[in-house]
């Protein structure tokens, strides 16, 4: 059985900040891997709830000048490999660059046909993080779901919004 310790999970460049300054990760992400990318509005991100089945969500706001990334609440504990919250929010940003969630204008009809995502972190040198990513989810995400459901969701910071 695999733990959490058998995976390299460091980040090509991470942020040397805490998983509580998520606008410095977003920045430090942006200004890396999506700099051809406008920031057309502002783009708030905060931790949400401790979702079983997503890691990540964004919304734009009704009159365009606000898109919302939401960040599952457990991504800020530490025994989730930094890649994990990473990759999360460079996904949130590949739908931005294709339009979901953005005032830019929609590339694709839907935000994951295709694979997508996939092929535009890879595109962006993201690929490598994005499999180990992947590889931990895998194998750990549910069980450590579980786990911190069970202990009743201990060590989580307060959840800045609901969506």
């Amino acid at each position: 059985m695999l733990s959490i310790t058998d995976f390299d999970t460091t980040p090509p460049q991470p942020p040397a900040v805490s998983r509580q300054q998520l606008t410095r990760y977003l920045d430090s992400i942006w200004r890396e891997y999506f700099a051809d990318i406008p920031r057309l509005n502002a783009v708030d991100i905060a931790y949400c709830q401790p979702w079983k089945r997503r890691l990540g969500l964004i919304r734009l706001s009704l009159d365009g000048a606000k898109s919302f990334i939401g960040i599952n609440a457990l991504l800020q504990l530490q025994e989730v490999p930094d890649c994990v919250l990473y990759i999360t929010i460079a996904h949130e940003l590949t739908h931005y660059a294709h339009g979901f969630g953005s005032p830019l204008p929609r590339i694709f009809e839907h935000p994951h046909a295709n694979n997508i995502v996939q092929r535009e972190l890879v595109r962006r040198g993201l690929g490598e993080l994005a499999s180990r990513c992947d590889d931990w989810i895998d194998k750990q995400w549910f069980s450590f779901y579980d786990m911190q459901r069970e202990a009743g969701w201990t060590g989580i910071a307060h959840m800045s919004r609901t969506v």
